[in-house]
């Protein structure tokens, strides 16, 4: 028995116009985000709000910001990473952060980097990967060339 495909898994950054499709993926936020935070969020350039959609359902997340200072080219700090527990370990994650280091090396920055939790051991193969293997918190730096 073949099991039926699963629907194309689509990652992108959310603009102001997906302002009603944020609010419905407050299960992927620690806090259930707001209209007024999300469209001041959205408005503001340096931010980055990118979403995991299977079927036009956010699945994924990934909140960052442009950091920078005294005129240094900008980092993109990585403040949020989040799954849809039913969906995690399928390498979405990994496919948020690649796009986030595309758009952090279109705009100038020199590395991409936060820290995350996690309650499971992170492959080698991930750009997560602390030296030593572990569970807990990591923090991640990735230059960008």
């Amino acid at each position: 028995m073949t099991s039926p495909e699963q629907p194309e898994l689509v990652i992108r950054r959310a603009s102001r116009g997906d302002l009603d499709l944020v609010l419905t993926a407050d299960d992927l936020f620690s806090y259930p985000p707001t209209a007024e935070w999300t469209r001041d969020f959205l408005d503001n350039g340096s931010n980055l709000l990118l979403l995991a959609l299977q079927d036009e359902v956010p699945v994924g997340m990934l909140v960052a910001v442009e950091t920078g200072y005294l005129g240094a080219s900008p980092d993109l700090f990585v403040y949020g990473i989040r799954v849809s527990e039913p969906l995690r370990g399928r390498g979405i994650a990994h496919r948020l952060v690649d796009k986030a280091l595309g758009i952090a090396e279109e705009a100038g920055c020199r590395r991409l980097w936060g820290s995350m939790h996690h309650d499971q051991e992170l492959g080698a193969d991930s750009p997560l990967s602390p030296p030593e293997t572990t569970t807990g918190s990591t923090t991640f730096v990735i230059p960008i060339p």
